[in-house]
């Protein structure tokens, strides 16, 4: 098996901007069927990390990377450079998604050797290039 280069922390915010626009956009045209008044954007907000979650764990856990992923070149993998399950892609999603603040902090400081956010280690996953 040939070395695993990991993914950059820019390519990793390039690919998550991505992903949070294109969801971004489908939110918005699901936005009619549950109508958020403008007073609780945290129905929104809500519905928006609930659909990244989806996502996330669906697009990662069957092909390795979401579509934002796909155009940098990079993909999340297990710690061996192997394809990741459904259920270490549901668990690192979770942070991601839910938690990304203190998932990237704790990820920063204590796991910075191998540019992991917290769920990345918790899950014993990688994000590389391809």
């Amino acid at each position: 098996m040939s070395e695993l280069v990991l993914a950059t922390w820019g390519e990793r915010f390039l690919a998550f901007i991505i992903d949070a626009i294109l969801v971004g956009m489908v939110a918005g045209l699901l936005r009619p069927m549950y109508w958020a008044p403008a007073h609780m954007p945290f129905i929104d907000f809500g519905v928006s990390n609930v659909l990244l979650f989806l996502y996330w764990a669906f697009l990662e856990g069957t092909q390795g990377q979401s579509l934002g992923k796909k155009v940098m070149h990079i993909k999340v993998v297990d710690l061996r450079g192997g394809a990741i399950d459904m259920g270490k892609s549901l668990y690192q999603a979770i942070g991601k998604a839910f938690l990304l603040p203190l998932d990237l902090i704790l990820g920063w400081l204590m796991y910075s050797e191998k540019q992991q956010r917290l769920f990345n280690y918790l899950s014993g996953t990688l994000v590389v290039k391809e």
